[in-house]
């Protein structure tokens, strides 16, 4: 059996697709000890993600002993007790002019440096490389950017991860504790070649709001004005 290497990697899980790739190849390939952390925001989805953590942590526990050996308790913070940073604050403010990025990243961000984590896991697949380079992000590590959904995909069969792999959540607002086929991770879903993981009144309602989708995202510096915020609320079934 592999020796364990033992300096410690700092997971920010979600128990989504990308970063339960990226825990399953720290653990199995990389033979990695793992803390991994949540913060939780005020978002429909928190609850299921928190339990489809706790499944997958059950299925290794009963299935993997070795590697839930490796995988310390997982650390989960509010995102209304993080402390405000001022300097990240403006660093976003600066980047977010130049691209649009995820109010999430701020406050994750804002966790390492309360957390004093000098370089945390951030598993996602599409950011400009040379936008990483920013301040903004110098807390992160980007180990999947050069990877596609289709590409893990692969990977997780030849390794036999797909039973794991098929736990995993990515809706963003649930319904029933089935995927809308409406917010933006049913959309990349759909056009990641994960079709697999929506179910079939999903993908329906995924594939008749594409073209919109896909003008909102092309329009996303145009969603200060008031029509954008309507439309916003709409979406999220405040009206």
């Amino acid at each position: 059996m592999e020796e364990i290497n033992k300096k410690v990697a700092h997971l920010l899980w979600t128990g989504g697709w990308d970063s339960t790739f990226r825990l399953l190849e720290l653990l199995f390939e990389g033979r990695r000890i793992v803390q991994p952390h949540y913060v939780m925001r005020s978002e429909q989805c928190s609850g299921t993600e928190i339990d489809t953590m706790v499944k997958i942590r059950r299925h290794l526990t009963r299935n993997h002993p070795e590697q839930r050996k490796l995988l310390q308790p997982l650390i989960i913070k509010d995102d209304i007790s993080i402390k405000p940073n001022q300097k990240i604050a403006e660093e976003f403010e600066k980047l977010n002019k130049e691209i649009k990025i995820n109010e999430q990243y701020q406050i994750l961000a804002r966790y390492c440096v309360q957390k004093k984590i000098s370089e945390a896991e951030l598993s996602i697949i599409a950011l400009e490389k040379d936008i990483i380079n920013s301040g903004f992000f110098g807390t992160f590590t980007f180990p999947l950017l050069d990877m596609t959904k289709k590409e893990m995909l692969l990977k997780a069969k030849q390794n036999g991860w797909m039973e794991i792999m098929k736990m995993t959540s990515f809706c963003r607002r649930p319904k029933n504790g089935r995927p809308c086929g409406l917010c933006g991770p049913c959309t990349d879903a759909l056009e990641s070649g994960l079709i697999f993981r929506l179910p079939i009144r999903s993908r329906i309602v995924g594939f008749l709001q594409l073209p919109f989708r896909r003008w909102w995202r092309n329009n996303y510096h145009k969603q200060s004005n008031r029509y954008f915020e309507w439309i916003k609320k709409v979406l999220k079934g405040k009206y």
